[in-house]
């Protein structure tokens, strides 16, 4: 059985579907069995459902100009 650190490592791959079928069995006992990790899943997963389902958010153009400036400083393309 895995423990609770080897379930939040794959936690993001077992959300996206992208765990073998042993891993997933695996993922799926230890939640069924382990109430902290059963609500990170769900808190997880439902916090990505309210994400997506939100769309796009149009940023003021003062608060976007400031993020690409900040972008640019912490990832220089080397120009």
């Amino acid at each position: 059985m895995l423990d609770c650190r080897q379930v939040l490592t794959e936690l993001s791959n077992y959300l996206d579907g992208d765990v073998s079928l042993d891993l997933k069995h695996a993922l799926d006992d230890h939640l069924a069995q382990c109430s902290r990790c059963s609500l990170i899943y769900s808190t997880t997963q439902k916090t990505l459902k309210i994400v997506t389902e939100s769309g796009a958010l149009d940023l003021p153009l003062h608060v976007s100009a400031r993020l690409h400036e900040r972008l640019r400083v912490l990832f220089p393309t080397g120009q």
